[in-house]
């Protein structure tokens, strides 16, 4: 029988609608694997994920989304990766994923507002990539032990970075303008707050 549930390189991929044989599909192959992919659908909730005792990695791919509460309450989750992922209800539930260690955004369409992140006390990396209308990060420094941030291709100036600058638990951070001059006036500023850039970021 076909299923949207399957095994690629140790990962549990999630693609398309969920039938019941793919939710019991879903929580066999999870009893042992704590990383799992979800592509290409809609889905009223992620409910589903609950069942998954040991799920620590999980990317949400491509994904439309109207009630994403119930990603707090999956305690074991460490690392959430999202590219275009689309949330109705907005992007407030960030804000009480108090489990997480890293967090990446990709490719978000439109206005991209983050929510105050001052609870998340386990949050160490952050990476935004791809998104444009990106343009204040100062919900994303509340994170008290935030220590590396990246940023490639969003809407931020080297100005618009001060308050990360300025967290002291932030020990690399790097960012991509389209402006030479940009680039030459946040290395100035990286220098005068102690910062060191992010080796990947070119």
């Amino acid at each position: 029988m076909p299923t949207n549930v399957s095994v690629i390189k140790g990962t549990v991929v999630v693609e398309g609608a969920l039938t019941e044989q793919d939710l019991k599909r879903l929580t066999r192959l999870c009893a042992s694997r704590s990383t799992v992919e979800v592509w290409r659908a809609q889905h009223a909730s992620l409910v589903f994920l609950l069942d998954l005792p040991g799920l620590a990695d999980l990317s949400l791919v491509n994904l439309r989304v109207d009630d994403p509460g119930a990603l707090p309450e999956i305690g074991t989750l460490r690392r959430l990766f999202l590219n275009q992922a689309r949330f109705r209800t907005g992007w407030g539930f960030l804000a009480s994923l108090t489990q997480i260690e890293e967090l990446h955004l990709l490719n978000v369409r439109g206005e991209l507002v983050l929510p105050d992140l001052q609870a998340l006390d386990r949050l160490k990396m952050a990476r935004v990539w791809g998104c444009k209308g990106l343009t204040d990060v100062s919900g994303l420094a509340a994170a008290p032990h935030l220590e590396d941030v990246r940023l490639v291709d969003t809407g931020m100036t080297p100005a618009g970075l001060a308050s990360l600058l300025e967290n002291p638990s932030v020990r690399r951070l790097s960012s991509t303008f389209p402006r030479v001059k940009d680039d030459e006036h946040f290395r100035e500023l990286l220098a005068r707050n102690g910062k060191t850039a992010d080796s990947e970021a070119s």
